[in-house]
């Protein structure tokens, strides 16, 4: 995507130009007025009411996370120490990194195999940017923060709800 001010091209869903750091946030969208378009623009993450997210220390095992996850029908615990997010591990990490690799899941802690650093997002940032966001890194869930703590998460699944609950409906 071209950089309004500058002109140099950047990669799709950069959110700021490489070269001169202006805001790309909106630099490729055509705002639609009306309709689907303009409401997923316009509707935060908020919307969504993002549901408490699983939380497990980085100590934990991977079987605790699972079993975890398991319990309660969730893709993915985020892995908080002091009250900060240090990474999410998804069951895409369950198959690449533990069960691909063969690892013990009764001993291996969860720090080993979780996402350090994994995007986030602020229950204020629009629905636009979040499936940009998961589009962009390839990912299927992303935590909430809020207030610098992590307060809930959205994923695939729960955009999906969005997206059939208002399309279908009109």
């Amino acid at each position: 995507m071209k950089c309004p001010q500058c002109n140099h091209e950047n990669f799709p869903g950069e959110d700021s130009c490489s070269n001169c750091g202006s805001d790309l946030m909106d630099a490729d969208l055509t705002k639609p007025k009306k309709g689907f378009g303009a409401l997923i623009l316009s509707d935060t993450i908020e919307k969504l009411a993002p549901p408490e997210p699983l939380i497990v220390k980085p100590d934990s095992t991977i079987k605790e996370a699972v079993e975890l996850m398991i319990k309660h029908g969730h893709g993915s615990v985020l892995v908080v120490d002091s009250e900060e997010l240090v990474g999410i591990f998804t069951e895409r990490d369950l198959l690449k990194r533990v069960v691909r690799a063969k690892l013990d899941v009764n001993t291996i802690k969860i720090s080993e195999v979780m996402t350090s650093e994994p995007q986030s997002l602020s229950g204020s940032d629009s629905i636009a940017y979040a499936l940009n966001r998961m589009a962009v890194h390839s990912i299927r869930h992303i935590p909430i923060i809020t207030d610098s703590k992590v307060s809930g998460f959205i994923s695939v699944r729960g955009m999906l709800k969005y997206i059939s609950e208002h399309t279908l409906e009109r």
